[in-house]
């Protein structure tokens, strides 16, 4: 065990007791318990249908509260957001910040649990999939109720609350923030003991929320109950959240997910000043590559790179050193690609344009980051990166919204003009634009989009020609999906005179799940998205220009074209080696295969 991991293990004992000492009074039985993992069989209708369309979902995560820095996350970050998100967060961050992350299931806990469900798993019917999901569901959810009713009796704006409702003295008008407030006392008193009952109750509100106009009492209650939705699956383990997340789009006999490419994160430098987070990026490796395995290759991740890592780790300030991680992820666990996260505070490329201006020096940050060449030596991190990626093969998936930043300046980050730079010096690198430069762009309009789509070119080994962008957080498939089919459908029109590079051969499917769980509702994102296409499919512009197969191809194709994925590319040679040694053989793989002609 090294001095980190010693460190990190003194301070979780340490938290955790000091977390017993201020529950004392509590009953014991409020204390949370390690939940007993139960198998879920690989191959049970529920979540494999062979002969189904190809389903991948390039964009989401299931990572845990030990997995990043949440509190700083919601307290920097998530309450400078605009939305439903930003709204919650800070109407409700008293709650938030009295909740203990240490209690959701650390990498080691999770590595002893699914060494014990491997056993079970050789055994497993698919009769036995609905019942341990259950099970898996309901020990989840009583560790997320458990720690939401000890914030809840810790924050003395919540109790300050009850006490005027006691008194009969709540306000007959309250504004938007009061009635958040007065709707997260409600729900967290009254969660129920089972998780179906909770979602029955959540569903129901949701239903009652078919706009985001305005911040009246319905967008109180919509917010609140998504953000808790979050909370309570950031308390799971990550085996239960990828099968939480089939259990919520596949549609058994019609269209199942057939691959997650779920992406983890990096904020330790950027927002705890390098401070670890519970669960170690090398242990959330190890989680992930098993879970690849157990879910017979329908989970295959991107690891974060993070060049302020890098820096530091060049600087003798840190011992990890972040394009090593990503080399033994990609080479040797079933890792498919790598993740960036540009507004956390670096661009692509073109950091060294603002060294000597003091960009960097800020209060969240590490003090070594206020130095004259940190631009630069950002810029030589991104190239390092950028140089193996394109050499190997391997796709990189970036955040290019302008949001999720400590600040403005650093969400500025993600403009299209730095992926330029950055095409024009890689021109063959396989990058999706996360978010494709925005996730709403019904409300926000289509410019950042289209300048996305303005990098994507035909010509072989031209810059972009192998640029695609995502749909990740496309929230306004669900609410809005009329109005978001006519901007796509303007989109797609617009590019179609550009060959491979039209949208149509480059627009990739994704859901940000867990973080879309914020929105209150996300049961309707996949079929949402079907009727949009199938709606896209009938415009007869598109056909006259010859554009066919447009679901298939944004469901999956697109996707597998990107990351690699057809027979004898570089990516596939690497997960079939994977396989090999594994004894895996998963759906996808038939289904590209029988596309390429190779099966």
């Amino acid at each position: 065990m090294d001095q980190n991991t010693a460190h990190r293990g003194t301070r979780r004992v340490a938290l955790k007791a000091l977390a017993a000492t201020t529950l004392a009074p509590l009953s014991a039985c409020c204390l949370i318990q390690p939940k007993k993992l139960q198998p879920v069989c690989p191959n049970a209708p529920a979540v494999s249908y062979p002969n189904g369309p190809l389903t991948i979902d390039a964009h989401c995560h299931v990572f845990n509260g030990t997995d990043l820095q949440v509190q700083e996350f919601l307290s920097r970050v998530a309450v400078k957001q605009s939305g439903v998100l930003g709204f919650a967060a800070r109407a409700i961050g008293e709650l938030l910040e009295n909740l203990a992350w240490i209690y959701a299931p650390s990498g080691e806990e999770e590595l002893a649990a699914l060494e014990k469900l491997s056993v079970a798993l050789q055994t497993c019917t698919q009769e036995d999939h609905a019942s341990r999901v259950g099970i898996l569901k309901q020990d989840g959810y009583k560790r997320g109720r458990t720690q939401l009713r000890t914030a809840l009796a810790k924050s003395q704006q919540l109790q300050g609350l009850k006490t005027q409702r006691s008194l009969g003295a709540f306000w007959a008008a309250p504004n938007s923030t009061e009635a958040a407030r007065i709707e997260a006392l409600s729900i967290v008193e009254s969660l129920p003991e089972h998780f179906t009952e909770y979602e029955a109750l959540s569903s129901t509100k949701a239903k009652r929320m078919e706009t985001f106009s305005g911040l009246t009492r319905s967008m109180a209650t919509f917010s609140v109950q998504g953000l808790i939705n979050f909370v309570l699956q950031n308390f799971q383990y990550r085996y239960v959240s990828v099968h939480d997340y089939l259990a919520t789009y596949n549609q058994p006999g019609s269209r199942v997910v057939d691959l997650m490419l779920p992406s983890m994160v990096d904020y330790d430098f950027w927002l705890k000043k390098g401070c670890p987070t519970f669960t170690s990026l090398e242990t959330q490796v190890r989680v992930m590559r098993q879970i690849s395995i157990l879910t017979n290759g329908r989970v295959h991740p991107f690891v974060p790179f993070d060049p302020l890592r890098q820096v530091a780790s060049d600087l003798g300030y840190a011992k990890g050193d972040s394009l090593k991680l990503v080399q033994k992820a990609i080479g040797e666990d079933g890792f498919v690609g790598v993740k960036l996260y540009p507004p956390m505070g670096f661009s692509v490329l073109g950091n060294a344009e603002r060294d000597g201006k003091g960009f960097w020096k800020q209060s969240w940050l590490p003090d070594w980051t206020d130095r004259e060449d940190l631009g630069s030596r950002l810029d030589g991190a991104m190239r390092q990166l950028f140089a193996w990626c394109e050499s190997e093969q391997v796709p990189v998936m970036a955040h290019t919204s302008e949001s999720n930043g400590p600040s403005a300046e650093f969400e500025a980050l993600t403009d299209s003009r730095f992926w330029m730079q950055a095409l024009n010096e890689f021109p063959k690198l396989r990058i999706s634009f996360g978010h494709f430069g925005g996730s709403s762009p019904v409300a926000a309009g289509m410019d950042r989009s289209r300048a996305f789509a303005g990098l994507m070119n035909a010509a072989p080994s031209s810059p972009g020609s192998r640029a695609y962008a995502d749909a990740g957080y496309f929230v306004e498939v669900i609410s809005k999906e009329p109005d978001l089919q006519t901007v796509l459908r303007k989109l797609y029109e617009e590019t179609s005179s550009k060959g491979d590079a039209a949208l149509v051969n480059r627009f990739i499917y994704g859901t940000d799940w867990e973080m879309t769980l914020t929105e209150g509702t996300v049961k309707g994102y996949l079929e949402g998205f079907e009727t949009l296409f199938k709606e896209l499919e009938a415009q007869p512009a598109l056909k006259l220009q010859g554009h066919t197969e447009l679901a298939a191809r944004f469901f999956g194709l697109n996707a597998a074209r990107w990351a690699g994925l057809f027979p004898g590319e570089a990516t596939r040679i690497r997960l079939d080696r994977f396989y090999g040694k594994h004894g895996i053989k998963p759906d996808w793989v038939a289904k590209i295969d029988k596309r390429a002609g190779t099966a």
